[in-house]
């Protein structure tokens, strides 16, 4: 599921970690809003770890903590699957009250 956002998650050769999106997705990331919002998530889950974000409009340069990318890449993968679990059940919850009659 997380393929129809996401193209790929990698690390370059500096360890930083590279989030590239799909490209329909593009007018979103260059959005201030969606780029605020996506700089907090990034710093609260990585937390100390998180050194700098750099966005352009199809994907995210994270640079992390020296010797921490595995592990960041690792709970950027985490967070993401969960917002997308997140985003497609509050969806969900809300077709299934729009469907209901009174």
């Amino acid at each position: 599921m997380l393929e129809l956002f996401i193209k790929s998650i990698n690390t370059d050769d500096a360890g930083r970690i590279i989030v590239v999106i799909q490209d329909h997705l593009a007018e979103y990331m260059a959005k201030d809003d969606s780029k605020k919002m996506i700089k907090d998530m990034v710093v609260q889950a990585l937390g100390e770890n998180f050194v700098k974000l750099e966005m352009s409009k199809t994907s995210a340069r994270i640079t992390v903590a020296e010797g921490t990318t595995d592990a960041c890449k690792t709970l950027i993968e985490e967070e993401l699957k969960k917002g997308l679990e997140l985003a497609m059940s509050m969806m969900g919850q809300m077709q299934d009250d729009g469907s209901k009659t009174e």
